[in-house]
């Protein structure tokens, strides 16, 4: 598999063709950005071509290509045994670092620890102590570091030498969805490079191909939804996300009629249910995952379904020409915008931009949703 089909991410495939094509490739990556948009999978295409015996030039894609520069790249051979043991995971001088190998960690004690962050025993004994040592088959060893934002301050004060002073044909690339919390002096001795949100168009062909069975209806909203992440996408489908986002359009609309609202704080704990039942799909695919943490991200995920009806009337309101989100739902759209100006809408969006706010804070959940459901009912004069 090329390195090349790795696709809408032009700028990590320009820089990284220039250091391979100068043979001055760093000994760090920083691979920056949103989660599902290629960052793993680029690295592992790239940790291939570094691996393997006998890298071929193929013609760069034309979105890549600079006609300033040579219009061929290097690639991965795909014939030589180096190439097949990446593609079969099991190349020995290829390691995936990640907060789950505590469960292979020598120490007892840690191996039962949950694996909330990346800490400094996993960084010191897989990464910092293998990166010592020399390649298995004498080309290179490449560590490709998952979740560098969960690693705590002593890990990447752990990490540092081996950032600074790396051994000889030994590549680390790191992959982060914030690098902001991370630390200076981690970033500082990589180079960063910025990933992409993927283009709406691009994540509807993939689902079709990778979820032949989703309904058209369902693909466009996680579409649109996921903010331009395929993986999220993935989940969302998965997660049946779109049924929940259908019934909360019908009790926003509820919310906003005046004569036949329900009492605001009526919806806390249906809302909180819901939260609940995403929280756990994230729980189900990470183990190691604090239950408060999962009730956390599914409540993300829920206020993040309210606020989109809000910016799609919002959207109507100013004449944006912009596809509705909730295309399957005009009619709760044309319901905000009754009961709503543009000013309204704002207010109503900050009120769920608070409410994150405040829950990222473990304030109480049932109290700031019913004072949040309050705001918003408020917010139509109800």
């Amino acid at each position: 598999m090329s390195i090349f089909e790795v696709e809408h991410q032009e700028r990590a495939h320009r820089i990284i063709q220039r250091a391979l094509a100068s043979k001055r490739m760093p000994h760090a990556y920083l691979f920056a950005g949103p989660d599902g948009v290629g960052k793993e999978m680029l690295a592992t295409r790239l940790a291939k071509t570094l691996l393997c015996q006998s890298p071929i030039r193929r013609d760069l894609p034309a979105t890549i290509a600079d006609t300033n520069e040579d219009s061929k790249g290097l690639d991965a051979c795909e014939k030589c045994q180096d190439c097949a043991l990446v593609d079969a995971d099991t190349h020995p001088d290829l390691f995936l670092i990640y907060r789950q190998l505590n469960k292979q960690h020598p120490d007892s004690v840690i191996r039962k620890q949950k694996a909330l962050f990346l800490g400094v025993e996993i960084i010191r004994h897989f990464l910092v102590d293998r990166a010592g040592t020399r390649p298995n088959r004498g080309k290179a060893k490449v560590f490709i570091l998952r979740e560098a934002e969960r690693m705590n301050e002593a890990a990447q004060n752990c990490l540092l030498k081996t950032l600074e002073e790396p051994p000889g044909a030994t590549f680390l690339i790191v992959l982060t969805n914030a690098a902001d919390r991370m630390l200076p002096t981690t970033r500082s001795r990589c180079q960063q490079v910025i990933f992409r949100s993927l283009p709406t168009e691009f994540i509807k062909e993939q689902l079709t191909t990778l979820r032949p069975d989703a309904d058209q209806v369902v693909i466009d909203y996680v579409a649109k939804h996921a903010a331009g992440s395929l993986g999220a996408a993935l989940q969302q489908i998965d997660d049946d996300l779109f049924s929940i986002k259908q019934n909360w359009g019908q009790q926003l609309t509820k919310l906003v009629a005046s004569k036949t609202a329900p009492a605001p704080n009526s919806l806390a704990k249906p809302f909180q249910e819901d939260a609940k039942t995403l929280g756990q799909c994230a729980l189900d695919r990470d183990p190691e995952m604090s239950q408060t943490d999962a009730t956390r991200q599914g409540l993300k995920m829920m206020l993040s379904v309210l606020a989109d009806f809000y910016l799609d009337a919002l959207h109507k309101i100013t004449g944006n020409q912009v596809p509705l989100i909730n295309a399957d739902q005009p009619k709760m759209v044309d319901r905000l915008i009754k009961t709503h100006n543009s000013q309204s809408i704002i207010s109503a969006m900050r009120r769920l931009s608070q409410a994150e706010a405040n829950l990222s804070r473990n304030a109480n959940i049932e109290l700031t949703l019913e004072a949040m459901f309050i705001q918003l009912a408020k917010a139509t004069g109800n």
